[in-house]
């Protein structure tokens, strides 16, 4: 199923071979359980778009969430666009546990801060009032971005 697994098993056969069942046994459950928290620690997910399916025997349509990068589609054909201004689709792969909490609610947070508008105009806030942490006012397009209505968490997966 996967490639790290392959290797996993060829360490254990290999260990098995040169040395004995004993010590290839431990290297197998060794190197599958660092595995199995790399996996937790660092949990893969894909931010979702919208697709119109039409069946080819009638007209009914339907709407497919696929995910918005390019790597995610194969066929150049399938356009997918967007959810609506100020939603945020979110498809977790793998489990969402205390150890990797944090990973996935920053890597929602930096998507939010880039696509979406500050909830807070801060050009009219003196930088002497401004929490320590603000970067402070960057104008680049922000009149642009829509305001954050939502965030849908998709848990089909896990």
């Amino acid at each position: 199923m996967s490639p790290l697994e392959f290797l996993i098993w060829w360490a254990a056969v290999l260990v098995t071979v040169f040395s004995s069942i004993e010590n290839g046994i431990y290297v197998s459950i060794l190197a599958s359980l660092i595995l199995l928290l790399i996996r937790i620690a660092h949990p893969r997910g894909k931010f979702l778009g919208k697709v119109t399916v039409r069946q080819s025997s009638g007209d009914k349509e339907r709407q497919v969430f696929l995910p918005l990068t390019p790597g995610g589609i194969t066929n150049p054909d399938i356009k997918v666009s967007p959810p609506s201004p100020g939603v945020i689709i979110y498809r977790l792969e793998e489990g969402y546990l205390y150890p990797n909490c944090s990973q996935i609610n920053t890597t929602l947070v930096s998507y939010v801060k880039k696509n979406m508008k500050r909830g807070r105009d801060m050009s009219n806030v003196k930088v002497s009032d401004r929490p320590w942490n603000d970067p402070g006012v960057n104008g680049e397009g922000e009149g642009n971005r829509p305001d954050l209505r939502a965030i849908v968490l998709d848990f089909s997966t896990v």
